[in-house]
Formats: structure tokens, sequence, C-alpha cells
């Protein structure tokens, strides 16, 4: 299992270099997942390998996800800015990278373009959280992170219908992750976003029609300078994997027309 120190934790990691001979320059990826349930495997068996032909794709569990290790504290978007600023120095990724961000990803992907934009080459945000005003509120009390797509019975069914079979050890840690770490009050104490009229590189947005966070969309549109947004009719917060084949023909569209 591939694993890297980075900011003083241990973080899974899994680099795609692809098979392009021609010999021209490869941008580089890096993918963002959502919370909680979520892990790299959901870009690794969407977006990452058709991405690996023309770009070297980089992908990671965010702290305590999936084979990450899950500190008790820790759980900012700046605590996650800080892990993906070291683990581009870990990767030796010195030029400007194309950030993907599914979800709670997104977050992370714009507060580095902000932060950081000298390392940010364009921003690809899938469902893209941000935080608004009354979202800690929103947040308090939710182990189920409500702000985020998932409402507490949701899961609360997902934990018990793996509890008795081979994941039950994902659930456990999933459980363990919401109910043992700081990860509610860290993002209960979020502050809302303020900057995104600042975040001077490309992006592109896409959303479902259906998505419980349409009001982002439309806010992302209206402060981010340079962002083009498509809401995808008849999809919800999970258009990765609802529409992943749209998505993928967006996304090399989406690299290609950055290297022009």
């Amino acid at each position: 299992m591939p694993e890297v120190e980075a900011n003083g934790l241990r973080f899974h990691v899994q680099v795609l270099h692809g098979t392009e001979t021609d010999g021209a320059p490869r941008p580089p990826v890096v993918m963002l997942h959502g919370l909680v349930i979520d892990n790299l495997s959901s870009w690794y068996y969407t977006l990452a390998h058709p991405l690996a032909l023309v770009a070297d794709v980089h992908l990671y569990d965010l702290r305590g996800h999936g084979r990450s290790e899950m500190p008790a504290t820790g759980y900012t978007v700046a605590d996650n800015v800080d892990d993906l600023v070291a683990l581009l120095d870990h990767w030796g990724v010195t030029e400007p990278a194309h950030l993907f961000g599914n979800s709670f990803g997104g977050v992370v992907a714009l507060a580095l373009a902000h932060r950081h934009p000298e390392r940010v080459a364009s921003l690809f945000l899938i469902e893209a959280h941000f935080a608004v005003e009354g979202w800690g509120e929103h947040m308090a009390g939710s182990l189920a992170l409500a702000a985020f797509g998932l409402d507490e019975d949701a899961v609360q069914d997902w934990l018990s219908e793996h509890a008795d079979r081979k994941l039950s050890r994902v659930a456990k840690r999933s459980e363990r992750f919401l109910t043992k770490t700081s990860l509610i009050d860290d993002l209960q104490a979020e502050e809302p976003i303020t900057w995104l009229a600042e975040v001077a590189v490309p992006t592109y947005a896409m959303y479902g029609s259906d998505s419980d966070i349409l009001d982002r969309a439309r806010e992302l549109e209206a402060k981010v300078p340079r962002c083009t947004l498509e809401v995808v009719e008849g999809s919800s917060h999970s258009l990765l994997t609802e529409q992943s084949a749209l998505v993928r023909e967006r996304a090399l569209a989406w690299i290609d027309l950055q290297a022009r």
C-alpha cells in the first residue's frame, strides 16, 4: 500500500503516470474526494485512469479517510490545505496543478486556489461545498453532516447496513471518525467564505439539477470571475457516480482546453 509522510501524518496515496510517448508535457492533476464515507477510490474507479492518459494523476485519502491516518484533531479546511501543500511538495509538483474536487474536496481545492494561487492551474469542481452563513449551525449536533448532502438517517442506515458484512471495518471506522474526532466541531467552527471573487484561476463547476446545494452553484457562477457552470439535469449530489461518463468527457475536454 503506497504511503507517504506529509505534514506530520501518514497518507495513503496513488500516483498514475500516463503512457503517452510523444514527449508532450504532462500536466499534474490532483483529485480530492468527499467526506466520511468517501475516499480516493471514488476517483480511482471513475476519472483517474482516463485522465492518466493525458496527465500525471495524484490521488490521496484525506486525513481521517480511507487508509490515511486518523488524528483526533485537525479537520479544518486550513488543516486539509496544509496537508495538500505538503503532499505537493512530497510529490515534487512545483508547477501549478489542476485540482479536481468532489463535494468537500471542492472546499479544499477552492481554499488552496485562494491561499496559494501560484500552485493551482485550474479547478474542476463537482458538487463543491463551501461555508455560507448559517453553515456551522446546520452542522451542529448532526453526526450525518447534513450540510454535505447526507442526512442523519442516511448515515445511520449506511452504518447499520454494513455492520455485519465484510465492510464492517469501513462502517466502524466511519463511525469512529464521526464520534471520536474533532471533525464535527472543526467544521462547525468554519467561517463563511467571503473571498470567492478572489479565486482567479479558470474554474469549471458541475452540479446536479436535483442537488440540495444548487445555491452554491449559483454563488460560484456569480462570484468566481472565471467560472463556467454546468447543471446536469436529473442528477443529485452523487453526480460523479451517476454521470461518470459525462463527467469524464467534460474533464478530458477541460484539461485539453487548459493546455492550449
